[in-house]
């Protein structure tokens, strides 16, 4: 698991220094904190857990997982997902499918999306490389779910939207899973208010399985002069 707060934004053309501490070595369970430096200033910190001993065999028939959405899958015939051609910014390397366009955002809708991500890299990783690839998949589009019942848009931000951050990150991976396949993300943003929104997604692999749970809280600034639309939720 993952378990980031992020407490100051970082100039991205200036140096930062990682630190990284050990908190517990176990039997099963090894634990370290990484904190993220610039100017001597903290600007993030996470704290990760690893598995260093798998359950034993027969703990495997005791298992259950949320079922994941009878939707089809990117290129089916009856899927409702097509390929965004704007992306992701600065060139992420990510494909997405998504059922909405960004000049949709402008409609209000309940707070819910579900997209696709593929990986455009087809070279084989290690199983600890894919899960750094699916940590980075969490952090694609989920702010927008925040203010979608209000019709705002994220690219390009609209002038009464200051700022929409992530300020806390929570990562469960549960199974392993392949990138370069879609990766269904079922997401959900559950409560804003006091400039606060708090996400949860499933992340499901091509073959069904449920393979990652994230929680995200986002920090959301809306100029105080303009009146919104009533969210529909």
């Amino acid at each position: 698991s993952l378990h980031t707060q992020f407490m100051d934004c970082v100039d991205k053309t200036r140096t930062a220094t990682f630190k990284v501490q050990d908190n517990a070595l176990g039997s099963r369970i090894v634990s370290r904190t990484v904190q993220c430096f610039q100017d001597e200033r903290l600007a993030m910190q996470t704290v990760c857990s690893f598995i260093a001993q798998k359950a034993q065999d027969f703990q495997a028939q005791f298992q259950h997982q949320t079922p994941m959405p009878e939707i089809e899958q990117p290129g089916a015939g009856n899927s409702a997902f097509m390929l965004d051609p704007q992306g992701y910014p600065n060139e992420f390397p990510v494909k997405i499918w998504v059922t909405e366009l960004d000049s949709d955002l402008v409609t209000p809708a309940p707070a819910k999306q579900r997209i696709w991500l593929e990986s455009p890299d087809k070279r084989t990783h290690s199983e600890q490389f894919q899960q750094c690839i699916l940590a980075l998949f969490t952090d694609v589009h989920f702010t927008r779910v925040i203010v979608r019942p209000f019709g705002i848009r994220m690219a390009p931000p609209p002038r009464h939207l200051r700022k929409i951050v992530s300020i806390d990150h929570h990562i469960w991976f549960h199974q392993s899973v392949d990138p370069r396949r879609p990766i269904l993300v079922d997401t959900e943003c559950k409560q804003l208010g006091a400039g606060r929104g708090v996400v949860q997604s499933e992340m499901y692999a091509h073959d069904r399985r449920l393979v990652a749970t994230v929680v995200q809280e986002g920090r959301v600034e809306i100029d105080p002069h303009v009146r919104l639309p009533s969210p529909k939720l």
